[in-house]
């Protein structure tokens, strides 16, 4: 046999290796995931509004450094939401309904939600380290010790707020390990990550 025909009889082997891909799962999948995305949005605007509105309000009804933090979340908030706006575009469609594209979309957003992750991951840091130095002299043993009130308010907050920022840290940490795969599935299905196409 030839150099030739033994170079067919290898591209042969290794067309037939390759993994069978559903273009019609990868459609409906697309599909699905758009849908949860307009749903998840229009959720996250609500809660924009809504957390826009409770800083609002207390900017207008605080003073001193209580009205500093409110007026620095609020600022947080509509920031937040932009940046989530932002790193959404171009993950709606696929350019095309071709496999190519269909895994390239998924690529696409893939990215956009280890991003997302990590706006969320960052931003709730950053807003608890403020938030801290801000309640500094609250936190004073001397300050909540004397003061009932005081101290009832410092445990629900802690009771609430503790297992939340935590719960939100180790969402954030598991879903960019979850993209991570997903990016990697579609790699091993011949389709590098760094493929640019989409569309806006």
């Amino acid at each position: 046999m030839t150099a030739q025909g033994n170079d067919w009889s290898q591209w042969g082997a290794l067309w037939r290796d390759q993994p069978a891909i559903d273009v019609a799962r990868l459609r409906r999948d697309a599909a699905r995931k758009r849908w949860r995305m307009r749903v998840f949005v229009a959720l996250e605007i609500a809660m924009s509004l809504v957390a826009f509105g409770s800083c609002l309000w207390r900017m207008m009804t605080t003073s001193g450094r209580w009205q500093l933090w409110s007026g620095a979340s609020l600022l947080l908030v509509i920031l937040l939401q932009i940046l989530y706006l932002h790193v959404r575009r171009g993950t709606w469609r696929a350019s095309g309904q071709d496999v190519r594209s269909l895994q390239q979309l998924t690529i696409v957003r893939a990215k956009a939600g280890i991003r997302l992750a990590r706006i969320n991951l960052w931003s709730t840091l950053a807003w608890t380290v403020f938030t801290l130095l801000i309640s500094a002299p609250e936190l004073e043993p001397s300050r909540w010790q004397a003061d009932h009130r005081l101290r009832l308010m410092l445990t629900l907050q802690v009771a609430v707020n503790g297992p939340l920022i935590l719960a939100t840290v180790a969402l954030c940490a598991w879903y960019i390990r979850r993209q991570r795969k997903r990016i990697e599935s579609v790699g091993a299905m011949g389709l590098s990550e760094d493929a640019p196409a989409h569309r806006i």
